[in-house]
C-alpha cells in the first residue's frame, strides 16, 4: 500500500542534502553576479547611488528553493527518469543552439531538436516521452516563478522602438538556482526490490520507463540535481506584475499541453512526433505572441499632458515613503503644479521638512495627497519617465548569433567572387 509517511522523509532528506551541497551554492553566487550585473547597469544608465543587488539575490534564493520542491513533486509524480533523457546530448544541443542565437538556450529546442533526431535517425538513444516531459515540468516551474516573483524588483529602463519613440519600460530579468530531486529507473531482480522499495499507486508513473535493459522490475532511486531557470522580458505597454501574470499563463498553458503530449506519446509510441515538434515550435509561438503584443501595443511610461510619470522610486526616497507605485502621476509638490521631471527635481532637492504630494495613483487615476517629512537629500530618489532628452537607452532588437560576425566575414569574401 502506498505511503506518504516512508517516501516524505526521503525527499526531506534528498533536498537537504542538495541545498548544503556546494554546487547549489555555487550557482547561488553566479545568480547573485548576474544581478550585480543588472544593478549596476541601471546605475550607470540613470547615475544612481549604490543599489543592493543582495534583495532580489536572496529573493531568487527563496523563490528558487519553493520552486526545487514544486518541480521535485513534479518529476517524481510523473516518474521522469534522468537515465532516458540524453543530459549529455541534451546539454551539448542547448550550448550549439545557442551559438546561432542567444534565446535558442533552451530546452524547448534542445529538447525537440533531440527528439525529431532520435525519432528520424534514431541517434541519441532517448525516450522522447521522457525528455519532452521534462521539458514540460520545467517550464511549468519557471511559469510558476514569473507569476510569483517575475514583476519583483523590476529594474527601469529607458527604450528606444523601433519607430524612433524612446520610452520607460522594465527590465524583467529573473534567474533561480533550482534544487531538484529527480529520479533515476533502474532495473533490479525482484527480491532486491522487495527489501527496500516503497510502494506506489498503481496508476504511477504517467511516463513509464522505455530503455531499461536487463531482466526483473524497474526500481527508482532519488537523485539531487542542481539546476538554474531564467526569464527574461521587458514591460513597455503595461506594468511587470501585469506583464508576468500574461506571461505565466501562457507559459504555463503551453507545459500543461506539452506534458499531456508527452504522456500521451508514453503510451502511443506512434504520436512520438506530436510532443517532439510542439516543444520548440510552441514555445516560439508564445515568445511570438508576447513580442507582437508589447511592440506592437501603445507605450504606457510616456510623459502625460500635466504632471511627472513615475517609473521608479528609489528606498527611502521621498516618493517612496508617500507610497507612490510604478506608473503613478505627480501633479504638484507644495501646491507647486510639476509638469516635467526637472521641476520635481528642484523642489525635492530645496524642500526640508514637511512636503505635500497630490498624485494620481493606480491605473483608475485616483487622486491622492499625502504629507510626509523630508530631510536632506543628495538625490531627488526617483526615476521619470523619458521627456524626450534622453542621451541614455537601450535598443530593442532580436539576440544576436555568437556566429554573425564569422557569417559576415564569409559573406564578404564570397562576394568578392561573385
Amino acid at each position: 500500500m502506498f505511503s506518504f509517511s516512508v517516501l516524505i522523509p526521503m525527499m526531506i532528506e534528498t533536498f537537504l542534502s542538495l541545498i548544503t551541497d556546494w554546487i547549489f551554492w555555487l550557482i547561488v553566487i553566479l545568480v547573485a553576479m548576474q544581478y550585480q550585473r543588472i544593478a549596476r547597469s541601471s546605475q550607470y544608465l540613470f547615475k544612481l547611488p549604490d543599489i543592493t543587488s543582495w534583495r532580489p539575490a536572496l529573493l531568487a534564493v527563496f523563490f528558487g528553493l519553493a520552486g526545487g520542491l514544486f518541480g521535485s513533486i513534479l518529476l517524481i509524480i510523473v516518474g521522469i527518469s534522468i537515465l532516458e533523457l540524453g543530459i549529455g546530448y541534451l546539454w551539448i544541443t542547448a550550448i550549439i543552439l545557442m551559438l546561432i542565437r542567444q534565446r535558442f538556450l533552451c530546452f524547448a529546442y534542445a529538447g525537440g531538436v533531440l527528439s525529431l533526431s532520435s525519432l528520424i535517425f534514431g541517434f541519441p538513444d532517448v525516450s522522447v516521452a521522457q525528455l519532452m516531459g521534462l521539458v514540460a515540468i520545467l517550464h511549468m516551474v519557471e511559469s510558476v516563478l514569473i507569476l510569483f516573483s517575475g514583476h519583483l524588483e523590476a529594474f527601469p529602463i529607458y527604450i528606444r522602438t523601433k519607430q524612433g519613440q524612446v520610452v520607460g519600460g522594465y527590465n524583467l530579468q529573473k534567474f533561480w538556482p533550482l534544487p531538484l530531486i529527480a529520479l533515476m529507473a533502474l532495473m533490479m531482480p525482484e527480491q532486491e526490490i522487495l527489501k527496500s522499495a516503497v510502494a506506489m499507486p498503481k496508476w504511477w508513473p504517467l511516463i513509464k520507463p522505455e530503455l531499461l535493459q536487463g531482466t526483473g522490475e524497474p526500481m527508482y532511486v532519488l537523485m539531487p540535481v542542481v539546476a538554474a531557470l531564467g526569464y527574461g522580458d521587458i514591460a513597455i505597454t503595461t506594468l511587470p506584475q501585469d506583464k508576468t501574470r500574461m506571461a505565466a499563463l501562457e507559459l504555463a498553458a503551453y507545459s500543461l499541453i506539452l506534458l499531456l503530449l508527452a504522456i500521451t506519446a508514453s503510451y502511443v509510441p506512434e504520436l512520438a512526433f506530436v510532443p517532439a515538434l510542439f516543444g520548440p515550435l510552441g514555445h516560439e509561438f508564445i515568445i511570438y505572441i508576447d513580442q507582437r503584443r508589447e511592440l506592437q501595443g501603445e507605450p504606457m511610461f510616456v510623459q502625460p499632458k500635466h504632471g511627472v510619470m513615475i517609473l521608479y522610486a528609489l528606498p527611502k526616497s521621498p516618493l517612496k515613503k508617500a507610497r507612490v507605485r510604478n506608473g503613478d502621476i505627480i501633479l504638484s509638490l507644495n501646491g507647486y503644479s510639476v509638469n516635467n521631471q526637472y521641476e520635481l527635481r528642484g523642489i525635492l532637492l530645496e524642500t526640508q521638512g514637511l512636503i505635500e504630494i497630490e498624485y494620481l495613483s493606480g491605473k483608475r487615476r485616483v487622486l491622492k495627497k499625502v504629507i510626509i517629512e523630508t530631510g536632506t537629500m543628495e538625490h531627488p530618489g526617483f526615476i521619470a519617465v523619458p521627456g524626450g532628452y534622453e542621451y541614455s537607452f537601450m535598443e530593442i532588437s532580436g539576440s544576436v548569433s555568437r556566429l554573425r560576425p564569422w557569417w559576415d566575414k564569409i559573406r564578404v569574401r564570397l562576394s568578392k567572387f561573385l
